[in-house]
C-alpha cells in the first residue's frame, strides 16, 4: 500500500525553492519507486540468493539450457520486478514487471540474459514515462493548488464594514469638509459602526440596514445615517467591491419636521428680566438682538465691531470637537459672511470688556445658563430659540425676504421661507384683517351695479 503522507511530503519538498534540481531528481526517482509497485519486499539473505542460484542453475543444466558464468550471476534488483530462472514449456524464459496501475507486464526470451535485459529496457521506459507522468501530476497539481490558493487569498480579500467606513471618512470626507461636519459624520454613522463592526461589507444587506434605521428613534440622526450609509456603499459599488448599493431598497418613513417655536412677546420680555443676574445675559441679549448663531456669537473679538457705527462683522465660528475649543475661520456657511447691526446700549456693553475675545465661554456653560432661566419661566426654549425670535421679529416689522436672508446667513431663501413658516404664520395673522378689508373692497368694486355701463 503506498504512502500517502510519504507520498504528501516528497511532493511538498519538492516544491521547496531551497530544493536543488538534483535534490528534486533523486526525490522524484524515489517517488517514482514508491508509485511503481510494492515496496515492501522480504529481504533475502546473501545464503538464500546463492541458494536460489544454485538451484537454478541445477534446473537450467536438466533442461540442457546451461547459462554462462556471467549470466549465472545477474541478478535483477529492480523494484516491482521478477525474472522466472525456469524455462517454459516452449523453451522461452519469462519475466515480469508491475506498472504504475498495479498490474503485471510479462516480458519473453529466448534465455535468461535476453529477458532480463528486456526488463531492463521496458523498466527504464516505464521510468521514463512514470517520471514523465509524476511531473505532469506535480504541474497539475501544483496549478489546483496555487488556483487554490489565489481563491483563497480572495476569498480573504473581505472589507470588514468598520475599517471600510474609516477609510472612507478620512479619504473623501476628511480633506473636504469642517471639522464640525466631520464630527456631524462620525455621529451620523456611529449607530451603524456598532451595528456591523467587523461584518464585511459585502455581507450587509438592505434588511441589515433596514433594521438598524428602524432602532434609531431621533429622525435627524436617523435621516443623517442613511444619507452616510448610501454615501460609504455606493463608493463600495463604484469600487467593485460590491455589486449594488444595498441603501436603494431601504425605505423609512417620512416625518414632518418640528415648526421651532419662537418667543412670544411677553416671553421675550420675561426672558429678559430673568436673564439680568446671569453672567451669560449680555451673549444672550445679542443673539436675540441680532439672530448671530451660538457658534459666531463665541468667536467674535473686539475686531470684529465697528463700536462708531454700531455693526459687528460675521467671519468666524466656534466648534467644540471632544470638549476643545476651535476657532474656524469661516463661519458655517459662505452666506455667513456678513456685517449687521447691532443696538447701541448692547455695543456700548460689548466695548466696555477688557478681553479681545467678548465671550470665552463654552458651549455647554451657555446652553446650561439658558436652560435654568428657561426652567423657572416654565418655557421651553433653547439657545437657536432666541435665533428664531428675532427671525419672528423681522416677519413682524415686514422686513423684506431677501433682507431677512442676509441678515440670517441663509444660503437660500428657500431655506429661511422653510425654517420660518411659523413666523410667515403670525406675520399673517397679524394682517389678516387688513387683507380681508382689501378683498372686501374688491368685492365691493365687482358688483354689477357699480360698474360703468
Amino acid at each position: 500500500m503506498r504512502n500517502i503522507e510519504k507520498i504528501n511530503e516528497i511532493i511538498k519538498i519538492i516544491r521547496m525553492s531551497s530544493v536543488t534540481e538534483k535534490q528534486k531528481d533523486d526525490l522524484t526517482f524515489e517517488l517514482l519507486n514508491m508509485f511503481v509497485g510494492d515496496r515492501e519486499r522480504k529481504e533475502v539473505s546473501a545464503e538464500e540468493k546463492t541458494e536460489t542460484n544454485q538451484k537454478s542453475i541445477e534446473q537450467k543444466k536438466l533442461n540442457g539450457n546451461l547459462l554462462n558464468p556471467k549470466e549465472e550471476q545477474m541478478v535483477i534488483e529492480l523494484p516491482g520486478v521478477s525474472v522466472n530462472s525456469i524455462p517454459r514449456k516452449d523453451g522461452r524464459f519469462q519475466g515480469y514487471l508491475i506498472d504504475g496501475d498495479g498490474k503485471k507486464k510479462y516480458i519473453y526470451g529466448r534465455s535468461y540474459k535476453d529477458v532480463t535485459e528486456k526488463i531492463q529496457i521496458e523498466f527504464r521506459l516505464m521510468q521514463n514515462a512514470m517520471k514523465r507522468s509524476v511531473k505532469e501530476n506535480l504541474e497539475r497539481k501544483e496549478g489546483i493548488i496555487k488556483k487554490f490558493e489565489n481563491s483563497k487569498k480572495k476569498a480573504k480579500e473581505v472589507h470588514p464594514f468598520n475599517e471600510y467606513l474609516e477609510g472612507w471618512i478620512e479619504k473623501y470626507k476628511a480633506p473636504n469638509v469642517k471639522p464640525t461636519t466631520l464630527q456631524s459624520i462620525r455621529t451620523a454613522v456611529k449607530p451603524a459602526l456598532i451595528a456591523f463592526g467587523e461584518t464585511p461589507i459585502e455581507e450587509i444587506t438592505g434588511d441589515d440596514i433596514q433594521d438598524l434605521l428602524i432602532h434609531i428613534q431621533a429622525t435627524r440622526l436617523r435621516d443623517l445615517c442613511k444619507i452616510n450609509l448610501s454615501q460609504v456603499f455606493k463608493k463600495a459599488t463604484i469600487q467593485k467591491i460590491i455589486d449594488s448599493n444595498p441603501c436603494e431598497s431601504v425605505e423609512i418613513k417620512k416625518h414632518k419636521s418640528e415648526h421651532k417655536k419662537a418667543l412670544t412677546i411677553e416671553e421675550q420680555r420675561r426672558f429678559l428680566i430673568a436673564s439680568e443676574n446671569s453672567p451669560h445675559s449680555l451673549l444672550f441679549r445679542l443673539i436675540l438682538s441680532t439672530g448671530i448663531r451660538i457658534g459666531e456669537a463665541l468667536a467674535l473679538t473686539k475686531a470684529d465691531i465697528d463700536f462708531e457705527n454700531c455693526k459687528l462683522t460675521i467671519n468666524k465660528n466656534v466648534a467644540f470637537i471632544n470638549g476643545k475649543r476651535i476657532v474656524q475661520d469661516t463661519p458655517k456657511s459662505e452666506a455667513g459672511n456678513r456685517i449687521i447691526p447691532i443696538p447701541a446700549d448692547i455695543c456700548r456693553e460689548l466695548k466696555e470688556i477688557q478681553t479681545e475675545n467678548l465671550f470665552p465661554c463654552t458651549y455647554n456653560a451657555a446652553k446650561k445658563a439658558l436652560e435654568k432661566i428657561a426652567k423657572g419661566l416654565d418655557i421651553k426654549m433653547t439657545l437657536h430659540t432666541l435665533r428664531h425670535t428675532y427671525a419672528t421679529r423681522l416677519e413682524e416689522a415686514g422686513i423684506p425676504a431677501k433682507v431677512k436672508q442676509y441678515l440670517l446667513g441663509h444660503a437660500s431663501l428657500e431655506m429661511t421661507q422653510n425654517t420660518y413658516t411659523d413666523t410667515q404664520t403670525a406675520y399673517i395673522d397679524s394682517v389678516s384683517d387688513k387683507v380681508r378689508a382689501v378683498f372686501a373692497d374688491t368685492e365691493k368694486q365687482s358688483r354689477p351695479g357699480d360698474l360703468d355701463t
